[in-house]
């Protein structure tokens, strides 16, 4: 079983279907075309297996709170509930969790036959982060302007002592950033032309410098692989990054756009093909990850790829 506990919603299978059914009444599609999508893209995974009663008990139990519940899924939550074999499973938890379960399915049952509720006439929208869009276009040139790399602090460990060194170096200084792709992913799956959120993946050029440079510089550099994280002697490098600029965190870096240089929407670099690993970094793992990349060791320290 996929649920935490013995409360209809807290299931994991019920969780995605109603995550999904919530997107598209937020956005105004009426509450029985809804459903249908949902019955569409999810009652095949359920109907006639051991989870039967997860798809319609979660979904009577959302539509009969807002005062939509359709009679085609009061009456197949009511038989699911009256068919002991879905209850039977949960003996497998004790029979304190048995009885609970129970209790939970009787007075649901009694709520559906016996109470109906005032029809919501509107639903939320989803998170703002579902359909939050970047304003970067693939090609976009960026200045970086690190304004605090970090805390440096003392180690003993020689690496360390060399990183906490970089990082101090870095301070003020100005590196260059490329937006190679533009990434859009749809707000819902079941209609994937309702909206959509987008993020920028941008790569870092070999290049470090005092002053905002020409934008011509970037066309005679070469991308540099990003060292995202450092554990046991080894880097952890992909190539490219998610940053996300948000007001709280300029106190960490500022950016400067620089211009744009459209060439690259059909020329995808070849490091960015070889290996599109694209970790969401903050501006303060930014700045490490600039220091562990600028910090160019070799010898014991060992550089891998990873699409993690």
């Amino acid at each position: 079983m996929g649920a935490w506990s013995t409360r209809i919603f807290d299931d994991d299978g019920a969780t995605d279907i109603l995550a999904e059914y919530k997107i598209l009444l937020g956005y105004g599609i009426p509450p029985e075309e809804a459903y249908q999508m949902v019955y569409d893209y999810f009652a095949k995974d359920y109907l006639g297996s051991d989870d039967e009663d997860v798809f319609w008990l979660g979904i009577a139990l959302y539509q009969w709170k807002n005062g939509i519940l359709l009679d085609e899924v009061k009456e197949n939550a009511l038989r699911c509930i009256d068919d002991g074999e879905y209850l039977e499973r949960w003996k497998e938890s004790g029979e304190k969790i048995y009885q609970k379960r129970k209790e939970t399915l009787n007075v649901f049952k009694d709520k559906l036959l016996n109470e109906v509720n005032e029809k919501k006439k509107k639903f939320p929208k989803c998170p703002a982060y579902y359909r939050k869009k970047t304003n970067l276009k693939i090609g976009d040139l960026l200045a970086y302007i690190i304004h605090e790399p970090g805390e440096a602090t003392k180690s003993d460990d020689p690496f360390y002592s060399m990183l906490y060194k970089k990082i101090k170096e870095l301070d003020k200084k100005v590196v260059l950033l490329r937006v190679v792709n533009v990434i859009k992913k749809p707000v819902t799956e079941l209609l994937p032309e309702l909206d959509y959120c987008s993020w920028a993946k941008m790569m870092l050029y070999d290049w470090c410098g005092e002053e905002i440079p020409d934008k011509a510089i970037a066309d005679s550099l070469d991308f540099l692989p990003i060292v995202e994280e450092y554990e046991e002697g080894k880097r952890k490098i992909v190539s490219n990054i998610t940053l996300d600029f948000t007001d709280d965190m300029k106190k960490f870096g500022e950016i400067i756009y620089l211009g744009n240089n459209s060439s690259f929407v059909s020329n995808t670099p070849v490091l960015y093909l070889q290996n599109d690993g694209s970790p969401s970094l903050s501006c303060p793992h930014l700045n490490m990850s600039i220091a562990l990349t600028f910090l160019r060791l070799r010898g014991e320290d060992i550089w891998y790829y990873s699409k993690d």
